[in-house]
């Protein structure tokens, strides 16, 4: 056993060591790196709970709280360096590869077939679990970070089916009852890393009336009421989570009303996919894999004509396995236990007709009667040494060909713009590719390579969701807005709203077009729409409480404010502004104190100095009042910074508000400017007669 799993760890991480520096991609956003749920700093009952409800549309239900838990591990002892997330994906995927090596070695030595197998029990074991480690198909499980929800589950649904196996076959009473209970647990720690592990149940149930008992014809009219039974605690577990999810048990089909397809056509899509799932196993090249593959929907039985083809297929295949179930019930097995496991996420669920990924644990099985089949030839062929040493090299050299494969596909991975730049080459119809290699190029601050692929998204025919390019709009206004191009912004804002007028971020960014424009009372009206939506929203509060600042009214600037304190990505934005709250509200003590707070986070900020000096020149303290106009004086290095500051004193309007207060500052600042050098003597001048118009005022 040691060399099976030392053999296991090198090839693993032979294959997958070159993505242990792959960055981040697709969905890890919203469900790690955008997620503050699971950035946990401080190991406390109360972060961990937020970790094991992370989901922020419904906080109140546990989402996948094994998977979750260990990203906010991983967030502890490293943030958001990838490193330590792929090194945990790719120990998850070799304990899986372990597990599934014991699993088989154990099975193919059950009492019911070791005769046929249990002499090659070694070899087909290892060649099986090594056909399946290796397969590049598994890539997105296992390289793509947020998927250790599907290499988790799987993991732990192997284990849970290995400790039954073991429990099964053991006749010590006190170790059957904890390897019972390891399973159980273990079928828990799935079903809490991904819902589909659900199907365990019917494996468990399928795997002990072919391979631990004999078949008879009493015990198949058994065994087919306690399949009917099994199946039905599974249908109320599944709908019970419906209701749990969305209040009613057919909340599912509610996600159908903004798929391109419907529940009636993805039944039919499916089968093709199926199929097309099991030419990848077999035939698994890097240039047939691609995280966005394009399928046309079936809308009939016949259109195309090779969805009644793998409807065929799909049915032949099972009822075969049913044939085999007393000659074969190995083969019938796994057959079965392939399809049983794409049943959740490959029938009436309203997801994405096609991800990689899903084929995690129903391949599990897949490449056992193809080992099988290996060791049968090798038997064949036992006394004739030619062939023996041509299918042998054949064997080594196909191990080879799949890792390297595997190996290549990884440097898809690499970043954003290889992994889109790869699925536009294989999937040019699609819209998403160019969307989000667009979205890459925005972030990299490439924006005219940005707007080229949004435009290219929008043009595309081929979509997820019926209201997919929203967001395409979305950027696109985001970038024409950065280029100060406000009617092109403005124009794609309401074109994105169009399509999903509930979406509060743009609510938020129209405001601040208006804003920019000086339109604050239409700015307003869109942020208030846009508090609405989303109460909770930090930038919608932050920039209320800003408007409320411009208005004259500090208590709701103070109300919003508050509901932003504890966010650090404003930097000493916040308190800088509860400081002018105060001050409005003629409470300079806590105004001092929020812009000293804020110095301590910005100490360059030359405004802080200045609110500061006017504050003490208004209590009499005109000692710190010029002590505090010193300091700024040292930050305006050079004439334009002088001159902006200035500006900026002087605009009239609701900014004025926002601003120390022009008839103290000026003065204090041309008073001691006149007091330095030649330079700053000129500047104070120009204030000495800036001072003397606000005098006249």
């Amino acid at each position: 056993m040691v060399f099976s799993f030392v053999a296991l760890l090198i090839i693993v991480f032979s294959i997958y060591g070159n993505s242990l520096d792959c960055s981040w991609h697709f969905d890890d956003e919203a469900n790690i790196t955008d997620n503050p749920n699971l950035h946990l700093k401080e190991i406390t009952w109360q972060n961990l709970k937020r970790a094991l409800f992370s989901d922020r549309n419904n906080p109140t239900i546990l989402y996948r709280p094994v998977a979750c838990l260990t990203f906010a591990l991983n967030h502890y002892f490293g943030g958001l360096n990838v490193f330590g997330y792929h090194l945990i994906n790719v120990l998850t995927h070799l304990l899986s590869s372990i597990f599934l090596f014991l699993f088989i070695y154990h099975t193919v030595n059950l009492p019911s077939i070791k005769t046929r197998y249990a002499a090659d029990s070694y070899f087909i074991a290892l060649l099986a679990t090594t056909l399946w480690a290796i397969n590049p198909i598994h890539t997105q499980a296992v390289t793509n970070i947020v998927q250790r929800m599907a290499s988790l589950a799987g993991m732990f649904y192997i284990m849970s089916m290995y400790f039954y196996l073991r429990a099964r076959t053991t006749d010590t009473n006190p170790k059957k009852v904890l390897l019972f209970i390891t399973c159980f647990i273990s079928f828990l720690m799935a079903l809490g890393s991904k819902e589909n592990a659900a199907m365990l149940p019917v494996s468990i149930f399928l795997y002990e009336i072919l391979l631990i008992q004999e078949i008879t014809g009493e015990k198949l009219r058994r065994y087919l009421r306690l399949f009917g039974i099994v199946g039905g605690v599974i249908l109320i577990f599944c709908f019970t989570y419906f209701y749990i999810q969305g209040g009613n048990i057919f909340s599912f089909s509610i996600g159908y009303g903004n798929r391109p397809f419907t529940l009636y056509q993805r039944l039919l899509t499916e089968p093709r996919v199926i199929v097309f799932y099991i030419t990848l196993l077999l035939y698994p090249v890097p240039n047939r894999l691609s995280i966005a593959h394009s399928i046309h929907i079936s809308t009939s039985f016949f259109n195309p004509i090779w969805t009644f083809l793998s409807i065929l297929f799909i049915l032949g295949a099972i009822g075969y396995a049913v044939y085999l179930a007393k000659k074969r019930p190995l083969f019938s097995f796994c057959i079965l236990f392939f399809f049983l496991n794409h049943a959740i996420e490959s029938t009436i669920l309203p997801l994405e007709l096609i991800f990689e990924h899903r084929n995690y644990i129903p391949s599990m099985l897949f490449f056992l009667p193809i080992a099988i089949g290996f060791v049968n030839l090798l038997q064949l062929y036992a006394k004739k040494p030619v062939m023996k040493h041509i299918i042998s090299a054949f064997i080594i050299l196909l191990l080879i060909g799949v890792g390297h494969a595997t190996f290549m596909r990884n440097s898809a991975w690499k970043n954003e713009r290889s992994l889109w730049m790869d699925a536009i080459e294989k999937s040019p119809d699609l819209s998403r590719p160019h969307h989000n290699l667009g979205r890459y190029y925005h972030d990299h601050g490439h924006k005219n390579e940005a707007i080229l692929e949004y435009q290219k998204a929008i043009e595309k025919p081929v979509t997820n969701r019926i209201d997919e390019t929203f967001v395409t709009y979305y950027n696109l206004g985001k970038i024409y807005s950065d280029f100060k191009d406000y009617e092109k912004a403005l124009y794609y804002y309401y074109k994105a709203l169009s399509m999903n007028p509930q979406f509060p971020h743009i609510y938020n960014d129209i405001a601040g077009v208006f804003d920019r424009k000086g339109n604050y009372e239409l700015a307003y009206k869109y942020l208030a729409k846009a508090f609405r939506l989303y109460p909770d929203s930090i930038v919608t509060n932050y920039n209320l409480g800003l408007y409320y600042l411009r208005k004259g009214q500090p208590d709701k600037a103070i109300y919003h404010l508050q509901r932003v304190s504890d966010e650090k990505q404003f930097g000493e934005k916040v308190p800088l502004y509860f400081g002018v709250a105060f001050k409005q509200k003629g409470q300079l003590g806590r105004a001092v104190t929020y812009f000293e707070s804020a110095l301590k986070t910005n100490p360059r900020n030359i405004k802080l100095y200045l609110h500061l000096a006017e504050i003490f020149y208004r209590i009499g303290n005109y000692e710190s009042a010029e002590r505090e106009t010193g300091k700024a004086i040292i930050l305006m290095s050079d004439r334009n910074i002088f001159q902006k500051i200035l500006d900026d004193l002087q605009k009239g309007g609701q900014s004025y508000n926002l601003q120390p207060k022009a008839d103290i500052v000026i003065p204090l600042i041309g008073k001691l400017c006149l007091r330095r050098s030649e330079t700053l003597k000129e500047w104070g001048v120009l204030l000495k007669e800036k001072s003397l118009q606000f005098e006249g005022e």
